[in-house]
């Protein structure tokens, strides 16, 4: 799985999949961008500036699994929304 989370942004990627507007307020205010790349990643870290500091390797991803359930609400409600516009399509089309 590769995952960006960006929490400026309120963006979150997993597998190209990305959704902007997430509420990822809850994230330390010194994170600049979590990566991970399949098994590994890194958390990039930010001064009060906002200038890059460091980066921390990171071998577990799972302090970050409220994100990913954020990313997947996002998805489902990207799902719903357009399942409801395909079918409001349809419907406009066949007037019965």
């Amino acid at each position: 799985m590769r995952v960006t989370i960006i929490p400026d942004d309120g963006f979150v990627s997993v597998d190209g999949e990305g959704f902007l507007d997430i509420d990822l307020s809850s994230m330390p205010a010194n994170i600049h961008a979590v990566q991970w790349y399949h098994t590994e990643g890194e958390v990039e870290y930010r001064d009060d500036r906002g200038r890059a500091t460091h980066n921390e390797a990171i071998t577990d991803l799972t302090p970050y699994q409220p994100v990913l359930e954020l990313w997947q609400r996002a998805k489902d409600a990207a799902l719903a929304a357009a399942a409801l516009s395909e079918e409001s399509s349809q419907n406009a089309a066949d007037p019965g």
